[in-house]
């Protein structure tokens, strides 16, 4: 299937997913209104104009970017924004109501097993109890108090939900740099202490903008590392978008060279242009390529390949990149997506560096390596450094956002190695 369809499936995916929570979250509202004694009829009607207020939007912010130009700015921020907590928020809800509906069920039907197995076999008397329990006033003033409290707990995680949300979104460019000094075998002399800025998933966007891609390449500027690199994603999906990206990575500084790699978004653009205007701002792309990095009288081994799609054989690519590579010296790979460290391994690459996962983005926990995010789905490896036999490869979180423009638990990062 041609990447752009595929891309366009996901949003379509996921205007359903949020239309469905939508009009789940509604009709249970408005349920629950229409049960209150104390609410007039005014407040259900208030409700459904403020769904249908946040949901106008829902299709236009799904379509193209150039669908969107005629709203850029503040005007677009001002609509954009409110739009994507509303909806991300209402999400979380759903989400955490139908997760605990699923369990009662689910507790429900195992008790009932254990009933008809004889576990839990009660004598008919204790039945005739329990139901005669339940008409006495102490029993319903006890339920009435179960159900205000089950209200205020509705009502609690409909609060953590709008604040986590509204949160991820102010918070979502407050960068963090990370330091790791990352151990490479037999490294030459020269390069003990050689630094390398690592930054990846850009996605220039509505949602990255020039003044904002202008601020990250200051901050890796600052790090005066010896060598930068940008493994993919340079735009979100729109061709346009690679414009803004090459103007502020233009002034992206250091002494061995700026390289990257293709990410799959930068496919779902006309990749030869997105390609083209990223090599002509400065940002060597490596595509299936190696070059060396020499300091002094030794040198390493820079390998990128291009995005490895699920059809492609990941082997031809690692295999073409390295065809020009005929010596023992340490390899670096540049390689977007993170999937497949064990099919690095067998061609002895010292340090594979990725993206892609943007560190999980909206991170419900983290318990050590433990990632508890929908990234976890389809990548085990989504932040941080790993290590297979004699490989190992860091994954950074990315400075970019998709899907909805916030991070939760989950800041983007801007990282410096330096090779011990």
């Amino acid at each position: 299937m041609n990447r752009y369809l595929l891309y366009t499936s996901f949003k379509i995916l996921g205007v359903i997913v949020f239309a469905f929570s939508q009009r789940y979250a509604h009709k249970k509202l408005l349920l629950w209104l229409r049960t209150e004694k104390n609410f007039p009829r005014s407040a259900t009607i208030a409700l459904s104009a403020v769904f249908v207020a946040f949901n106008i939007p829902l299709l236009i912010f799904f379509l193209p970017l150039s669908a969107l130009e005629y709203l850029q700015g503040k005007i677009f921020s001002l609509i954009a924004y409110p739009f994507y907590v509303w909806q991300f928020a209402i999400f979380l809800i759903v989400l955490t109501l139908s997760g605990i509906k699923l369990f009662r069920s689910a507790a429900k039907q195992t008790y009932r097993l254990f009933i008809s197995r004889g576990v839990f076999n009660r004598k008919p008397e204790i039945e005739e109890r329990i139901a005669l329990l339940k008409t006495t006033p102490s029993f319903q003033k006890f339920d009435a108090s179960r159900r205000a409290f089950l209200r205020t707990g509705i009502v609690g995680i409909s609060a953590y939900s709008f604040i986590g949300a509204a949160r991820g979104v102010i918070e979502r460019n407050d960068y963090e740099i990370i330091e790791r000094n990352i151990h490479i075998k037999n490294l030459p002399e020269e390069f003990k202490g050689f630094t390398i800025g690592l930054m990846s998933d850009v996605h220039s966007s509505a949602f990255m903008t020039k003044d904002e891609m202008d601020d990250y390449v200051a901050a890796l500027n600052t790090l005066k590392t010896d060598l930068v690199v940008v493994p993919g994603d340079f735009v979100n999906s729109e061709t346009e978008e690679v414009y803004p990206f090459a103007e502020a990575f233009a002034n992206l500084r250091a002494p061995y060279g700026v390289f990257g790699c293709l990410g799959n978004h930068d496919y779902y653009a006309d990749v030869d242009v997105v390609a083209k205007e990223v090599n002509d701002c400065g940002v060597k792309l490596l595509r299936n390529d190696a070059v060396k990095i020499q300091k002094g009288n030794s040198f390493l081994n820079l390998v990128g390949v291009d995005d490895i799609r699920h059809q492609i054989d990941p082997n031809t690519y690692i295999e073409s990149a390295l065809s020009s590579v005929r010596n023992k010296q340490p390899k670096i790979l540049l390689c977007h997506r993170p999937y497949f460290l064990e099919t690095i391994d067998n061609y002895n690459i010292d340090l594979t560096l990725a993206g892609h996962t943007h560190g999980g983005q909206i991170v419900l926990a983290h318990i050590g390596d433990i990632y508890l995010t929908p990234a976890a789905l389809v990548s085990k490896y989504i932040s941080g450094l790993y290590h297979v036999n004699n490989s190992q490869m860091y994954v950074t979180r990315g400075i970019g956002t998709v899907g909805v423009p916030l991070r939760v638990n989950c800041p983007p990062e801007i990282t410096k190695i330096t090779l011990v």
